[in-house]
């Protein structure tokens, strides 16, 4: 399976996301913030990121911008996990290239594991 980076700034949040992504076979590195992630996966590259918008010190957005600035990581899988749909960080996320944008709330991860599906290839 993939090698997963979950970006999410609430701590409950990140771990009932990084604990169904490992009971789907996923690995999984989890970090609070953009900030966290760049470091993450400029040093151990994942094979994707799911991205919260909403972030501290450095928002999903401006991560992608930095994200895809660097040409090695101009084709990583991003999903956005995002409570703001409609909003304009969210347009301006799209810009760079997202695989799929995915409400937060929704009763099961149904949604999330086929973005994650289509948007990684097998090894």
């Amino acid at each position: 399976m993939a090698h997963i980076l979950v970006v999410e700034d609430d701590a409950d949040s990140r771990e009932i996301l990084s604990e169904f992504l490992v009971r789907t076979g996923h690995t999984v590195a989890g970090v609070p913030n953009g900030r966290a992630a760049l470091e993450e996966v400029l040093s151990n590259t994942p094979d994707l990121v799911v991205l919260d918008l909403s972030l501290p010190e450095l928002d999903g957005a401006k991560f992608l911008e930095i994200l895809r600035s660097y040409l090695r990581l101009q084709s990583l899988p991003v999903v956005v996990w995002t409570g703001m749909i409609g909003s304009p960080i969210v347009d301006k996320a799209m810009k760079f290239h997202v695989d799929a944008v995915i409400a937060k709330g929704k009763p099961d991860f149904v949604e999330l594991l086929s973005a994650i599906g289509r948007s990684v290839q097998p090894n």
